[in-house]
């Protein structure tokens, strides 16, 4: 069996962050043939992402950058390189640009169409936004609703949401078929055993993810001013200068540790070198190294959502506080001094996510796969 991938990057971005995992795009190695379709004037060689594709022939199809401006002729390029290959199903990790193409190319074709929502676009991307002034993406993103993610979301013959908060947005949107996949955390390599890749006589506090805004990694490195921990930085982003900026401003070079990339194949013995994990993110649900985190034993500390969107696996086992750095600073004070209270939740951590094993999550999500195909 072959499939056609709509990747939201290039896969390029995903080797150079250290995000490369097994059998990414082939679950259970249910397809033969892997064939990515980059809107991007670049790529990389298939030999250095080939694990992505497990045990499938893996083959990347560079179309060209792919705008808001040259979207509609992109597709007739796309058109004619899915029909070439003949998929049993399409596959896009986002209802934007990569996913209107692919449902546009599944309709014409007779191929069906999953669609990935990784998260609410209204409550993350569109009110942010208009939070920030930032009119310019605002408008984009405006458009985008009207003109991508509405045709996209209600065409698509499935959607898989990665949260259960992002339902109501995928059903406001006019999805069908709504199916929750949480992202695949193996416990044979995320676990309290592994050996750690440096030790430290300080508690070690653990951010992992892309240095943007968003992620609001400023509010962890003012809230570790005054505490004897480390803090421990992981990923590379826009905002990297200025955090190294603001790090020397305030005095803390030798409490502020950076690591712009580390192999996925070597992120766990980081987690299990570090005491606690934090990430004030303020965006809604959570990111995949929450789930990383509390696999490897470490308890978690993150803010509430204005939206109230934290969502019911998070709350079994993570701490919730304000989000500003006072707030974060009293709960890593908290949390590294109440011995009972760090056992506590390191325990429901590792409860929670035995719920989803990546076995699990990989199972359902080929499952998925064989259910479309047969069915068309």
């Amino acid at each position: 069996m072959k499939i056609c991938i709509f990747p939201n990057d290039p896969l390029l971005a995903y080797y150079k962050k250290g995000e490369i995992k097994s059998r990414y795009f082939n679950p259970k190695n249910v397809f033969d043939e892997i064939h990515v379709i980059s809107l991007f004037d670049s790529d990389i060689e298939e030999e250095k992402v080939k694990s992505m594709a497990g045990n499938a022939d893996l083959k990347i199809h560079v179309v060209g950058k792919t705008t808001l401006l040259n979207y509609k002729k992109k597709k007739d390029v796309v058109k004619k390189i899915v029909k070439k290959i003949s998929p049993d199903v399409i596959r896009s990790y986002n209802p934007l640009l990569q996913g209107w193409i692919a449902v546009k190319v599944g309709k014409e074709l007779n191929i069906p169409v999953i669609i990935s929502l990784m998260g609410d676009y209204d409550r993350d991307l569109r009110y942010f936004a208009k939070k920030n002034k930032d009119w310019q993406s605002y408008l984009k993103l405006s458009y985008s609703r009207r003109a991508l993610e509405s045709f996209s979301i209600k065409n698509a013959d499935e959607i898989i949401i990665i949260y259960e908060f992002i339902r109501n947005y995928a059903k406001k949107m006019g999805a069908k078929n709504i199916n929750l996949i949480y992202n695949r955390v193996d416990l044979t390599r995320f676990s309290p055993d592994v050996p750690p890749a440096f030790k430290e006589s300080k508690p070690v506090i653990i951010c992992v993810g892309r240095l943007m805004k968003e992620k609001n990694q400023e509010c962890l490195v003012r809230a570790i001013k005054d505490l004897d921990v480390i803090l421990l930085l992981v990923g590379d982003g826009p905002e990297y200068e200025r955090l190294k900026s603001l790090v020397g401003e305030l005095g803390l070079q030798d409490k502020v540790r950076f690591e712009r990339s580390i192999p996925n194949n070597d992120i766990n013995k980081f987690y299990a070198a570090s005491n606690v994990f934090a990430l004030p993110i303020k965006y809604g649900g959570f990111a995949i190294p929450v789930l990383e985190a509390a696999a490897s034993g470490l308890p978690v500390i993150l803010p509430k959502q204005e939206f109230d969107s934290n969502p019911d696996l998070i709350n079994k086992f993570a701490m919730f506080i304000d989000n500003n750095p006072s707030a974060f600073a009293r709960a890593i004070t908290k949390v590294l001094s109440d011995s009972g209270l760090r056992e506590k939740m390191i325990k429901a951590g590792l409860d929670a996510v035995k719920k989803i094993h990546g076995d699990i999550m990989e199972e359902r999500e080929k499952d998925l796969y064989l259910k479309i195909i047969k069915k068309n």
